[in-house]
């Protein structure tokens, strides 16, 4: 099933019918809007056997058969390497190599690197090269996050398909779609932030508690002094499986409240729980929210990206509050 993103997708099911597929693709936009999902459907798009362009990508044929098991010869998926240098510039020669190769079951050889704004100046340099010199039916697409942190030489190189959160609307309609009990959607709509695989994974009742659990202990921080608030960071950066998660939280609601201030969203089309929750925090200036929200998006940046202490970094990010 696909979850959003109707314009992008028809985009390149244009350009494939077409055969005008660019060698080379950006998908950028902010995490969980489902770009690595429209990529790997583009690649079974792009070597499909199916003689109905329409029926594309069938999920019947050889090629298809092989992409669900995760192991077609023409598809390469690059995704959570070790941060180490030499090896990040290893696999971009490697990935060069592969590239060079014909393609043995598909039309196209197709590989995508996930979160490529994460690699190492050296390693996307080493890129450039096999941007510069495509081979043949070749297809690579760079996912990122941060586009903003990718070299400049290598976004001109490439075709970018920018991708954005979703209307509450189109939430409610493919939660609806997938089945979701209709008086979940708009409190899943709301807490998704336009994310789509936010919002399927609200779809597990346990997921949807831990989420408003998270948000109420969140919500109840906001009034509260300076001294609490270091304390709070102090217990939250010692649980370090559940940090990343707790700050995406935290960035969904305050974008969320900073909305409901600026008007875009109604507060009275929020349940009675979230319209309880934002009652705390009221007082708070809408430019203080939006320093607020920059400065902990670049922290959860960073804290993906090195080796920062993510308890003075966040407590960095929360004197913006006062």
């Amino acid at each position: 099933m696909m979850w959003g993103h109707r314009k992008q997708w028809q985009f390149l099911r244009k350009s494939v019918q077409l055969e005008k597929t660019s060698h080379a693709y950006l998908f950028s936009g902010k995490k969980l809007l489902g770009k690595k999902e429209i990529a790997q459907e583009f690649a079974r798009l792009l070597n499909c056997q199916s003689e109905d362009f329409d029926e594309k990508p069938c999920r019947k044929c050889s090629s298809c058969r092989e992409m669900e098991k995760s192991c077609h010869p023409d598809f390469l998926l690059i995704e959570n390497t070790d941060k180490i240098e030499e090896t990040e510039i290893n696999l971009i020669r490697h990935l060069g190599n592969w590239l060079s190769l014909k393609p043995g079951l598909g039309k196209f050889k197709v590989a995508i690197i996930d979160q490529f704004q994460t690699f190492s100046l050296a390693a996307q340099s080493a890129l450039l090269k096999t941007l510069e010199e495509p081979r043949g039916q070749t297809v690579l697409i760079l996912i990122s996050d941060y586009p903003e942190l990718l070299v400049l030489t290598i976004i001109s190189r490439l075709q970018e398909i920018k991708f954005n959160p979703l209307s509450s609307q189109e939430i409610v309609d493919l939660l609806l779609a997938a089945g979701a009990d209709e008086s979940l959607t708009d409190r899943i709509s709301h807490l998704s932030s336009g994310k789509p695989l936010k919002a399927r994974r609200l779809l597990n009742p346990d997921d949807l508690k831990k989420e408003e659990e998270r948000i109420k202990r969140f919500a109840g921080m906001l009034n509260q002094d300076l001294v609490f608030w270091f304390h709070e960071i102090e217990v939250l950066t010692k649980e370090s499986d559940a940090l990343p998660e707790n700050l995406e939280v935290w960035l969904d609601f305050i974008r969320l409240l900073f909305l409901v201030k600026m008007g875009v969203v109604k507060k009275g089309n929020l349940d009675q729980n979230q319209q309880k929750l934002f009652g705390k925090a009221e007082s708070i200036p809408a430019s203080k929210l939006k320093s607020l929200l920059f400065s902990l998006d670049k922290t959860n940046y960073l804290l993906s990206r090195s080796n920062v202490n993510p308890r003075l970094a966040i407590e960095n990010s929360i004197l913006e509050l006062f």
